[in-house]
């Protein structure tokens, strides 16, 4: 494999330039040869980027809306097949330039990335009004598709289905953080729901924790379709899971809990702390590794830092109201006992920021499955659990 630097290809016979409208292959990601590296506008439509050869993406050298001049560099790739190319000549240094004067305001906070949809997709989101952020995609890579945006429309229940899976991720995550399970929920013929929570709805801190939890929870309500549910919520998204389920309790089909917050004394205070504390990649990876999820590339850990500087003021104060030296400060165990519907909660045996053991708070009538060895992602153990326990369920409402 060599290091070789892509241009922009001409993509129609008038074309000189084009602006960048999205990638869909991220920085440490392989692809193959075809898949849709970038998608790119032109003056008559957008148009896909594909590669041409198996390979690694190592930098992307534009960003989404700039403007990008035919055959400019826009990306640095590791190619099957490729001898290294050198590295483009740096531009003259220019003279520095005089130091600003009195600059007083901040600068704005990063936009959140676009969700990764083909150009169809996104003409059906503005037809029919829908927000991407909260489509599972099932297509190549998670890639939003038409199909995907038409059967799930914002404030309506998706077509063809009676009942929606709403995925509600944890504190510092985000909906990445499912990987694959929004496309194989999809795939397997379910309507999924996968919002963003950017901060746990930090743009009106509450006095407690329970009270962000009621806020947040009645704001994804107007965002999610109308019909029966399944939730499935990891971490402190299963507190919010069980929060939602309080609220609207005659329609929550089922309830998938993944490793939930608040159902024990003890949280692991590194955790939280070193996800605050973290200023450098290698400070954030050693965070992340409680989590027992695997390695991240260089580029990967540099893109999930900024993103979590980004949202830490509203991780900090839920993360200061969640846990106190080491003790969680929210319990879930009384609207749990309150609720009659179906119910599931899933830990690793090897979790190292909850004590599965609390489990013992559960319930009679709770189903619980534990994963030999799984560390805090258990639904990233066993991704086909989760799928059969969706399967399952649905299976015994149809027959009721």
């Amino acid at each position: 494999m060599g290091r070789i630097t892509l241009t922009l290809p001409r993509l129609g016979e008038t074309m000189e330039e084009a602006r960048v409208t999205d990638w869909l292959v991220t920085p440490g990601t392989a692809f193959k040869r075809g898949d849709v590296l970038l998608e790119v506008e032109t003056d008559k439509t957008v148009v896909e980027v594909p590669a041409l050869t198996d390979g690694t993406l190592l930098e992307q050298l534009v960003h989404p809306g700039e403007m990008v001049a035919l055959a400019h560099p826009i990306a640095l790739v590791e190619a099957e097949g490729a001898e290294t190319t050198p590295e483009p000549a740096a531009a003259p240094a220019e003279a520095p330039a005089p130091p600003p004067v009195a600059a007083t305001a901040h600068a704005p906070a990063p936009a959140p990335p676009r969700p990764a949809a083909s150009p169809a997709a996104r003409a059906a989101a503005r037809r029919s009004g829908a927000d991407l952020a909260l489509v599972a995609g099932t297509g190549r890579r998670g890639r939003i598709t038409a199909a995907d945006v038409t059967g799930t429309t914002q404030g309506q229940a998706p077509t063809g289905s009676a009942e929606a899976i709403v995925l509600l991720h944890g504190l510092f995550d985000s909906p990445k953080g499912w990987r694959d399970l929004p496309r194989r929920l999809a795939a397997a013929g379910h309507s999924v729901l996968a919002p963003d929570l950017p901060g746990h709805g930090d743009s009106a801190p509450a006095a407690t924790l329970d009270e962000a939890l009621t806020t947040l929870a009645q704001t994804v309500t107007q965002a999610i379709p109308a019909g029966p549910l399944t939730l499935i919520g990891h971490s402190l998204g299963a507190a919010l899971a069980v929060k939602l389920a309080t609220l609207m309790p005659q329609r929550i089909a089922h309830l998938i809990l993944s490793a939930p917050a608040g159902l024990g004394p003890r949280i692991n205070p590194d955790f939280t702390q070193g996800m605050l504390a973290a200023e450098t990649p290698q400070a954030l990876a050693r965070a992340l590794s409680l989590l027992d999820a695997g390695p991240l590339s260089t580029t990967a850990l540099a893109q999930e830092l900024a993103r979590l500087k980004a949202q830490r003021a509203g991780h900090a104060p839920l993360a200061a109201a969640l846990s106190s030296h080491g003790f969680q400060q929210i319990d879930i165990t009384a609207d749990l006992a309150r609720l009659t519907c179906a119910t599931t909660v899933i830990f690793g045996t090897a979790d190292r920021i909850l004590d599965w053991r609390c489990i013992e708070h559960l319930p009679a009538t709770t189903a619980i499955h534990l994963i030999r060895g799984a560390g805090h992602l258990a639904h990233h153990a066993d991704p086909d659990l989760v799928l059969s326990l969706v399967t399952a369920q649905r299976s015994t409402a149809t027959r009721a």
